[in-house]
C-alpha cells in the first residue's frame, strides 16, 4: 500500500463529527439537529505513526508461535482398535432398543389369500381343459386326416397302386405309424430303399428307390427280373425295358426247376445267390469280347458232372453255367467259386474253337471247370 493511500484512510479515519450548538432560540416543543463535517487541513503525522505501530503489533502477534493442542489417540470404543498410547475417556451411548410395533392384519388380507388360490387353480384348470380340447381336436378332426399320398421316384404304376392301397389315406396325421409302414414298403420287391415324410397338416410322402433289373431269370413257371444283388423283383410282362435284358435259363431239376439251391420257390420277393447273379453278368459281357460269339444261351444248371472247386472235389453242391451256342455245342464254364478266372476260361475256349474249326471238328462239348486242363469231346 503507498503511502497516499494510507494518508487518505488516515484522513477519512480522523473525520470529526460534532454536534453544533445553534445560537438562535427554536420554537417551544422544536429540537433540531445539524451536522456539521469539518475536514483537516493535513493529516496529522502523529496519527499516521499510531496506525503504522498498530499494525505491526498484529502483525507481530500473528506470526508468533501458536500453541497447538495435543493429540490423542482415540479408544477402542471409538475404533474397535486399542490405543497406541494415553487413555481417553468415551461416553458410550447405547442406541434405543426397537421394539416393532405389531402392525394389525387388515380384515380383507386372509380373504385375498384364499382368493389368489383360488385364481390359481382356475388357471391350472383352464389350461388342462384348452390342452384337453385341442389334442382332442388334433386326433379327432378331418383337418389332420391324410386326404394325399404322393410318390416320389417311381412311375411304375404298379408298386404306386400298391403303396397307395396300404391303407394310409384317412389315418390321422398325428397317430400314424409312420415306421411300421416304412418296414411294409421296404419288403416290396421292387423297392430298395424308401422314406416317409409327413407335410402338415394332411398329407404324406413316399420317396421310393426302385430296384434295378440286371438280369431275367427263367424258370419253368415263369421268367422274372433280378438285380444286382439277386432279389427277384417282379415278373418280365411286369417289368420296364425287360426286352432289353439277358436271360438266364435255370435248368435245375429238382422241385421241378422251379426251386432255388436251398429249396425254396422262386417268386418275387425271393433271392438268389448274389455271387451267381454277378458271374452270369460278367459271362454276358465278356463272352463276346473274348471268343467272338454273341448267338448262345446261358443256362444255370446244378446237375452237370463233378468239379474241382477252390482244390476240392464238389459233387454238384453249387450251380454251374453252361454256354449253349447256336451251332450245337455245350461249354461248361463253371461258376463263380471256381480257381481258375473267367478270363482264363473264355480264352481256353476260344483256342479250342479255333482248333476244332482249323481241322474241321465237330465239337459236342467243352470241360472248362478243371483249371488248365480243358476237356472237349466230338460228335460222333
Amino acid at each position: 500500500m503507498t503511502e497516499e493511500k494510507r494518508q487518505l484512510q488516515e484522513q477519512i479515519a480522523t473525520h470529526i463529527y460534532r454536534r453544533p450548538v445553534s445560537s438562535t432560540p427554536h420554537p417551544a416543543g422544536v429540537r433540531t439537529r445539524q451536522r456539521v463535517v469539518t475536514k483537516p487541513d493535513a493529516v496529522q503525522p502523529a496519527a499516521g505513526e499510531r496506525y503504522v505501530e498498530r499494525r505491526n503489533r498484529m502483525y507481530s502477534s500473528r506470526a508468533g508461535t501458536q500453541v497447538y493442542p495435543s493429540v490423542m489417540p482415540r479408544t477402542l470404543a471409538q475404533t474397535g482398535v486399542p490405543a497406541s498410547s494415553g487413555q481417553m475417556g468415551a461416553i458410550k451411548r447405547s442406541l434405543p432398543k426397537y421394539h416393532p410395533s405389531p402392525v394389525p392384519i387388515r380384515s380383507g388380507r386372509r380373504h385375498g389369500r384364499r382368493t389368489g388360490l383360488f385364481w390359481k387353480l382356475f388357471g391350472i384348470f383352464a389350461l388342462l381343459l384348452m390342452v384337453i380340447l385341442g389334442a382332442n381336436f388334433a386326433l379327432t378332426s378331418t383337418a389332420f386326416r391324410i386326404a394325399q399320398v404322393s410318390l416320389v421316384g417311381t412311375h411304375n404304376p404298379i408298386l404306386v397302386q400298391s403303396i397307395q392301397h396300404m391303407g394310409m389315406q384317412g389315418q390321422n396325421i398325428f397317430l400314424i405309424d409312420v415306421a411300421a409302414f416304412t418296414v411294409r414298403i421296404d419288403l416290396l420287391p421292387m423297392v430298395a430303399s424308401v422314406d416317409l415324410e409327413k407335410h402338415w397338416p394332411n398329407q404324406l410322402q413316399v420317396i421310393v428307390t426302385e430296384r434295378t433289373p440286371v438280369l431275367l431269370w427263367q424258370t419253368k413257371h415263369g421268367t422274372y427280373s433280378v438285380d444286382r444283388d439277386g432279389v427277384v423283383i417282379a415278373p418280365a410282362s411286369e417289368t420296364t425295358g425287360a426286352d432289353a435284358l439277358m436271360t438266364v435259363k435255370d435248368m435245375r431239376k429238382h422241385g421241378n426247376g422251379g426251386k432255388g439251391a436251398a429249396g425254396q420257390t422262386i417268386h418275387p420277393g425271393a433271392r438268389l445267390n448274389e455271387a451267381d447273379i454277378v458271374f452270369a453278368m460278367a459271362v454276358f459281357e465278356r463272352l463276346p469280347r473274348v471268343v467272338g460269339i454273341t448267338d448262345f444261351t446261358l443256362l444255370y444248371d446244378d446237375s452237370t458232372p463233378a468239379a474241382l472247386v477252390n482244390g476240392q472235389f464238389n459233387p454238384g453242391g453249387y450251380g454251374s453255367y453252361v454256354v449253349e451256342s447256336k451251332a450245337g455245342w455245350l461249354a461248361y464254364l463253371g461258376g463263380p467259386r471256381d480257381a481258375n478266372p473267367l478270363d482264363n476260361r473264355l480264352i481256353e475256349l476260344q483256342q479250342i474253337l479255333a482248333l476244332t474249326q482249323r481241322q474241321q471238328l465237330n465239337l459236342a462239348t467243352v470241360d472248362l471247370r478243371f483249371g488248365l486242363r480243358p476237356v472237349y469231346t466230338l460228335k460222333s
